[in-house]
């Protein structure tokens, strides 16, 4: 399987090829003396999936009519954010705007992984709505201008985009198709209203508005866009610009943005959206009206004539009034955007969209790319255990994750004491661990950094010493070689259990026949006293999944034993070498969510050293941390890995 890639891909995004090549314009907030705006202008709204609205949601702005003459700066704006605007102009003539061709088809004909939209979707021709050139142009909307610094023979590139109204006066919305990429971008820009030809005796050219620069850093992308497999349900991105050349920001000049409207699943079927792009080769704005539907269950889709390559990041628009409307969706998603000229997809406008807004609006950091990969990855963990292994978490008395996976290969992930985890670690990959029945972690050989102890297929019982970065699985110690009894384990769980020392040693077996033992003091000469904590053929037994130790109630050094059962129960054994399966404490009842869980296990992943942290893997990939779980309450949910969506 296509694995690794997943999880050790390099952070590729605009995010960083942009801000090394685009220069710093400074942010601009409204300042405390500016006049008030109103809420309904500057918050996003959530569409009713049962009454469409066909008007805008918030009060009608005119278009702002560009002026021929000087016009006043907004506030903020300072002489040298107008140089740069000027400068970008410089770069920007008409002649490169109208030659510019559009980001799908230069990725289509270096990697044919993007294809082209083709002419015609047979067979649904009764649904496609008729378009039309705006030869006037539509404030709210326009191209995106790209110029790749790789030495492209078509340097110069597009794709469309839609303003969106904020506190900021500032905010775009396109695809996050059309920036994401490996490639340095400069010179990126937002140009509203934008449409192609001659200028008419007293009325405003080409750029009514202007040209806007992106500025530094400030484009916001899911992070699971930016993976080396992106998910299509997050194919959107918000930038913020700086001012034209007139000292501008964006909504000062061209009026009131595009209100972003958030779509619940149930209301992706709309009876009256308007699209509107830029396709190649015409640089004058196509738009249609029609009817949407589900596609999916999670996209957005429209059929449109004549929506050629170039479209891509287009606005859907309900309740449009011919400058500006209710912003439910952006051409991409489905195979970005549609392999058809006639039928466009919008990814789902929902909280996703929403965060990344609210991300731009408080100009918060923007994601980075998740060194833990995507939930596509980590639905092919089949083991999870903790101990303390990196020489950096053996100092810092930090668990990190080992994970052994469905083809054989075995990872280990260093815990980052906040709760997460860094980039993994392979520590073997060999098909001969598919064959590695049980697994457990413990101090067994007595010195600070944990040992591997395995039971195999075959009965074979191998301890591998002091596992960590360096030595890796190179140290095996063979406890007991094949035989007929340890063919039965099925679970292992070491931890300190009352074998009257302050090691990790002890370790609980669970057999087939749901018989339980425990071993106390194992060490690299093999196991030691025997204690039987329940009998063979026990109605209880048969029925644990997983079996973790943990410090979850005991006040003393001894461990607690954490159990998720197959029925979704959750219950903590506190004490186990002192009290047994007599220290009982329920966290979860019978036919809770537990019941999907796939696996869990338990470390101190949070800075401190008591080993109450579960990491729990859900359907889907999604991993999670609950941080300082007692007997009584799971922790906090933290989530690593969101779950994967195909």
């Amino acid at each position: 399987m296509n694995r690794i890639p997943w999880v050790r891909a390099a952070a590729v995004g605009v995010c960083a090829s942009i801000a090394l090549a685009v220069p710093a314009v400074a942010a601009h907030q409204t300042p405390p003396d500016a006049p008030d705006v109103p809420a309904a202008m500057t918050t996003p709204a959530t569409a009713d999936p049962a009454t469409p609205s066909h008007g805008p949601a918030t009060p009608s702005a005119s278009p702002v009519k560009p002026s021929p003459g000087p016009v006043k700066r907004s506030r903020g704006v300072t002489q040298e954010d107008i140089r740069k605007a000027r400068e970008l102009e410089r770069y920007w003539t008409p002649e490169r705007i109208r030659s510019a061709v559009p980001v799908d088809a230069v990725r289509a004909g270096e990697t044919a992984q993007a294809p082209l939209r083709a002419p015609h979707a047979a067979g649904r021709s009764a649904l496609f709505a008729p378009s039309h050139q705006v030869a006037s142009g539509v404030p709210t909307v326009g191209v995106f201008l790209i110029r790749s610094d790789d030495g492209s023979a078509t340097p110069n590139q597009f794709c469309s985009a839609g303003a969106v109204t904020s506190p900021t006066k500032s905010l775009v919305l396109t695809a996050a198709h059309c920036l994401k990429g490996s490639k340095p971008y400069r010179n990126v820009a937002f140009v509203p209203g934008y449409r192609g030809g001659a200028s008419q005796a007293g009325e405003p050219g080409e750029r009514p508005y202007g040209l806007f620069p992106m500025e530094l850093g400030k484009v916001w992308i899911d992070e699971r866009y930016l993976s080396a497999s992106p998910s299509d349900d997050v194919d959107f991105a918000v930038l913020r610009v700086g001012p034209n050349s007139q000292g501008q920001l964006l909504e000062d000049a061209i009026g009131r943005g595009n209100t972003l409207t958030t779509v619940p699943a149930a209301g992706l079927a709309r009876r009256e959206v308007t699209l509107t792009g830029y396709p190649g080769g015409q640089k004058t704005p196509l738009q249609c009206t029609n009817a949407t539907r589900a596609f999916q269950g999670r996209f957005m889709e429209i059929a449109c004539d004549g929506f050629r390559t170039g479209v891509s990041g287009g606005p859907f628009l309900e309740g449009f009034d011919g400058s500006r409307g209710n912003l439910v969706g952006a051409i991409g998603g489905y195979k970005t955007g549609g392999l058809q000229e006639n039928i466009s997809y919008s990814a789902q406008f929902d909280n996703d969209v929403l965060r990344l807004y609210n991300q731009a609006v408080a100009d918060a950091a923007p994601d980075t790319v998740n060194p833990l990969g995507n939930g596509g990855t980590w639905q092919h963990a089949t083991t999870f255990l903790t101990g303390r292994f990196h020489s950096d978490s053996v100092r810092n008395s930090t668990s990190d994750l080992i994970v052994r996976w469905s083809d054989g290969e075995v990872s280990l992930y260093p815990g980052n004491r906040a709760y997460g985890l860094g980039k993994d670690i392979r520590l073997v990959k060999d098909k001969v661990w598919k064959q590695a029945k049980a697994l457990t972690v413990g101090e067994f050989t007595g010195n600070s950094t944990d040992d591997l102890l395995v039971s195999w297929a075959d009965g074979k019982l191998t301890l591998y010493k002091d596992v960590n970065e360096t030595n890796k699985l190179n140290n095996p110690i063979q406890l007991k070689g094949p035989n007929g009894t340890w063919t039965h384990a099925v679970g292992l769980t070491a931890g300190r259990f009352g074998g009257g020392n302050a090691r990790r040693d002890d370790l609980v077996v669970r057999w087939s026949d749901a018989e339980m033992t425990l071993y106390s003091n194992v060490d690299g000469r093999g196991l030691h006293a025997e204690k039987q904590l329940a009998k063979p053929k026990n109605k209880t037994w048969s029925h644990a999944r997983d079996t973790v130790a943990g410090n979850f109630a005991t006040a003393t050094d001894d461990q607690d034993l954490f159990v998720r059962w197959s029925d979704g129960e959750v219950t903590v054994y506190e004490n186990l070498g002192a009290k047994g399966f007599k220290g009982e404490h329920p966290l979860r009842p019978a036919k809770s969510p537990w019941q999907h869980s796939t696996l869990v296990t338990a470390g101190a992943f949070g800075g401190g050293t008591r080993q109450d942290d579960l990491v729990a893997l859900w359907p889907g990939g999604k991993l999670v941390v609950y941080g300082d779980t007692t007997a009584k309450a799971l922790g906090r949910e933290r989530l690593l890995v969101p779950a994967w969506i195909s």
